[in-house]
């Protein structure tokens, strides 16, 4: 009796379990869910959902990106490389990812910064431009002369909150220039060579420039410019420096190729941008259409 009751539990407990399974079996879903890892809009940049936006919300870290791009961001689990957009060397880290202009890996600086912003009201932006690619007064200025940069993106002190800190070094801090700061409230720079904090001591010059000199030393007008303001006004001729500077034998702007040759012409354009601005005060005149120049002034100032 007792192996008639144990038969038949096994019999029901099977038949159940049978039951239970075929009622599973038919009830599965076959339709693969779809995984959003990435909302629409993440390739393009007019989108809120652009992938570079997300970067920047999670303070240009790739960690997010490595999940599953791979540490080298060249595929990982889905294949994709992001390299396929970011052609350069450096691929996503490259510095004109975060600003400057994204299809010339040349242009690295703003006006487009790291927020996407390229209003020139912003100190952010200011005259990049002007110092870098579109200087027509005197040699590029390379971006160590204001900033510390960085050898790797994600170096110490390199992605930060606020404007890019301005550190001057080089052609900024020389000939006489010192303390030279940027005040990112009032977006102007104070105390750079470049505008006019400068000195040429005549103690130092050979003697045959000596006669140049009216005091011990030349000297600049040390302009404050401000960064945003992109007018000419920051830098048209006489701003930075007299016409001619302070301490300097006087002559007209038409006469300043006679001493600078070759730096300016005869109506005191400049001709060679390399030989302006760039430490050195360029002395390379015709010395004997400069004594007709001065003999000529002494003429007329004895006529008067």
């Amino acid at each position: 009796m007792k192996l008639l009751i144990r038969n038949s539990l096994i019999l029901l407990s099977l038949g159940l379990l049978i039951y239970s399974c075929s009622d599973v079996r038919d009830n599965i879903n076959t339709t693969a869910p779809v995984l959003t890892v990435h909302k629409n809009g993440i390739i393009d940049p007019s989108s809120p959902n652009f992938h570079g936006n997300l970067v920047r919300q999670n303070g240009w870290s790739f960690s997010e990106c490595i999940q599953c791009h791979s540490a080298s961001l060249t595929g990982g689990i889905t294949g994709q490389s992001c390299y396929q957009c970011h052609t350069e060397a450096a691929g996503p880290k490259a510095c004109n990812t975060c600003h400057g202009d994204f299809n010339d890996s040349t242009k690295i600086a703003p006006p487009r910064d790291t927020y996407g912003r390229s209003s020139t009201s912003l100190a952010t932006v200011g005259a990049h431009e002007t110092h870098l690619y579109e200087n027509t007064i005197s040699r590029a200025v390379t971006c160590t002369t204001c900033h510390v940069v960085p050898k790797k993106y994600d170096d110490p002190g390199h992605i930060g909150q606020g404007p890019a800190t301005v550190v001057f070094t080089g052609l900024a801090d020389t000939n006489g220039a010192s303390n030279a700061t940027f005040n990112p409230t009032t977006a102007t720079c104070a105390n750079t060579y470049c505008h006019g904090n400068f000195e040429f001591k005549k103690s130092d010059a050979v003697a045959t420039n000596q006669f140049a000199y009216t005091a011990d030393k030349i000297v600049g007008n040390n302009f404050t410019p401000t960064w945003n303001i992109m007018d000419g006004s920051q830098d048209s001729c006489g701003t930075c420096h007299g016409i001619p500077p302070t301490g300097h034998l006087y002559a007209p702007i038409t006469a300043c190729y006679l001493c600078h040759e070759g730096v300016v012409d005869a109506n005191g354009n400049i001709i060679d941008k390399e030989a302006h601005i760039n430490g050195n005060k360029n002395a390379r005149g015709n010395l004997n259409k400069l004594q007709e120049f001065l003999s000529s002034q002494a003429k007329i100032k004895a006529a008067q």
